[in-house]
C-alpha cells in the first residue's frame, strides 16, 4: 500500500477563523522566517490561524526579505531586528518588542561559515566552529534569557520551542552543524530544568528534512531526503512543512502544559526504522 498523502489534512491553518484556535489570545515570537518556504513561515501561518499575534525577527539585509515574506501572512506581522550574536540587540530586545508579556518563542535559527559543513570537521577553524555553535545552539539560551522577564509575565505559563534535526546521529555533510544540534538538544533539557519553576517550558521539534532555503547549503542533503522519502513508514513529503508547524504550535499551546525538556520527533516515523 503506498504512503498516504497528508498535505491537505494537516496543512490547513488558513481554514481556522481568527481567534478560536489553540493559541487564542497568545503573543508568539517567531525567529528564522526568511521566505515563504521557511519552516518558521509555516509556523507563523499556523500560529495566526490558531489565534496568536505573531512577531517576527530578522536582521541586516535579510530584514527586507523577511518583511516581504510576512506580508503574505493573513495578519500583520511586525518584524523586529535581532542578531543573536549581538549583545546590544539581545539586551534591548524585550523593550523593543513593546509587549507586556510573551506566551511563546520559536527558535528557528541556525547558521555558520561554509567551512563548518561537510564530512571533515578539521577543515573548519576553531573560530568558525565556535561561530556555528553560537548561532545554532547557544543562541537558544541567549534568546531565552533575554526574553525571560516577558516569558515569566505570561499569565498562562510560557513555552519555548527550538527546531532541530537528528541531534543523536551523524549525517553526511552536516559537519559542525550536527555538533551544534547535539548541543542544542542538551540545552533544551538544561533550560527546561532551570526555568520550569518559573512556568517556562522548553522543548524541541526534531523534524525530518524539508526543502527549505537553509537545506540548499548542506552537502549531501538530497541523499537524506531520498532516504526519508523511501523508508519513512508514514511517507515523507519534503515540500510539506505543515506537520512540523503543527507540532511546534501544539507545543506552544496549553495542550502540552506538563511537557518540558523533551524533543518531539516529526519525521514520518523514520527514526523507528532499523538501518
Amino acid at each position: 500500500m503506498p504512503p498516504f498523502s497528508r498535505n491537505e489534512a494537516l496543512d490547513h491553518s488558513a481554514n481556522y477563523p481568527r481567534g478560536v484556535g489553540l493559541l487564542d489570545g497568545m503573543t508568539i515570537l517567531v525567529t528564522g522566517i526568511l521566505t515563504k518556504r521557511s519552516i518558521a513561515y509555516a509556523v507563523a501561518e499556523r500560529a495566526i490561524g490558531e489565534g496568536a499575534t505573531v512577531i517576527a525577527t530578522s536582521f541586516g539585509r535579510a530584514m527586507a526579505v523577511t518583511e516581504r515574506a510576512v506580508a503574505s501572512l493573513p495578519e500583520h506581522v511586525r518584524v523586529v531586528e535581532l542578531d543573536v550574536t549581538s549583545a546590544r540587540d539581545l539586551d534591548s530586545l524585550a523593550e523593543r518588542l513593546g509587549v507586556a508579556h510573551l506566551d511563546g518563542v520559536v527558535h528557528a535559527i541556525a547558521g555558520g561559515p561554509p567551512a563548518t559543513l561537510g564530512d571533515d570537521l578539521s577543515t573548519a577553524s576553531t573560530s568558525d566552529a565556535l561561530e556555528t555553535l553560537q548561532i545554532s545552539a547557544t543562541s537558544l539560551a541567549a534568546l531565552t534569557f533575554a526574553l525571560r522577564p516577558l516569558l515569566e509575565a505570561s499569565p498562562r505559563g510560557a513555552s519555548v520551542v527550538a527546531l532541530t534535526f537528528a541531534p543523536d546521529r551523524v549525517w553526511p555533510g552536516y559537519g559542525w552543524m550536527g555538533v551544534a544540534k547535539g548541543t542544542l538538544d542538551s540545552l533544551v533539557r538544561s533550560l527546561a530544568v532551570q526555568l520550569g519553576p518559573q512556568r517556562i517550558r522548553v522543548n524541541a521539534v526534531d523534524a525530518g528534512p524539508l526543502r527549505t532555503p537553509a537545506a540548499r547549503s548542506i552537502p549531501g542533503a538530497s541523499g537524506a531526503i531520498d532516504q526519508w522519502s523511501a523508508h519513512a513508514p508514514l511517507g515523507w513529503d519534503v515540500d510539506d512543512r505543515g506537520p512540523v508547524a503543527a507540532a511546534i504550535v501544539a507545543l506552544l499551546s496549553e495542550l502540552f502544559s506538563a511537557t518540558t525538556g523533551t524533543s518531539v520527533i516529526v519525521d514520518g516515523g523514520l527514526h523507528a526504522v532499523g538501518r
